[in-house]
């Protein structure tokens, strides 16, 4: 008998034929990694309102706060309760704490002189605490000029509105609704280090 092979050899896979199945795996892998990544966020809304377009920013933040079911924080250099779009703001608000939601406001308390704040958000100061929104003056020596709202630990509205009516009907103003827990949580603990938060 002879020593032959039962079956012959087949001649090895030309290199392209090698490259082929590499790539073919390469792509395969991708795609496979592209369904398990985890969903994109949507892309951040632009806010823009000026004298011949308004409200985008008043209705963006009514709508968060309307829907908050955990917590709203919100930072803001000037609250003007008495401006007719503020009052529904601050109504939301109230609404949210009314239902469990947890509210807090951190204001600017400038001063005038040393020692002296400003009174700019007495009014703010008295109609909060009235509806049981916890309420935070921040270090006079410190301009606190953020305006951010922070909406559930996802949602975060900030950029140059304050709750004024001017800020919110005339002026130019652009702010970013984002939705993102990551920013959310880096903006809340930004504002747990405020001293009284």
């Amino acid at each position: 008998m002879s020593d032959l092979p039962l079956q012959p050899r087949s001649p090895p896979a030309p290199p392209a034929w090698r490259r082929a199945v590499i790539l073919l795996a390469l792509l395969a892998l991708v795609l496979a990694l592209g369904v398990l990544a985890p969903a994109r966020r949507p892309q951040p809304q632009l806010l823009l309102d000026g004298p011949e377009d308004a409200w985008h920013y008043a209705r963006a933040a009514q709508q968060l706060i309307d829907r908050a079911e955990r917590r709203v924080w919100l930072a803001m250099y000037v609250v003007r309760p008495d401006d007719g779009p503020v009052r529904a703001l601050l109504a939301a608000l109230a609404a949210a704490a009314r239902r469990g939601v947890e509210v807090r406001v951190a204001l600017d308390r400038s001063a005038l002189r040393e020692g002296e704040a400003e009174p700019k958000h007495e009014a703010a100061v008295a109609w909060l605490q009235q509806h049981g929104i916890a309420v935070l003056l921040d270090d006079e020596r410190t301009t606190a000029h953020a305006k951010v709202l922070v909406v559930d630990g996802r949602w975060v509205l900030a950029g140059s509105h304050n709750w004024t009516y001017s800020a919110l009907a005339r002026n130019r103003e652009l702010s970013w609704l984002v939705d993102d827990p990551a920013t959310a949580a880096r903006v809340e603990d930004w504002l747990r280090r405020w001293t009284g938060w």
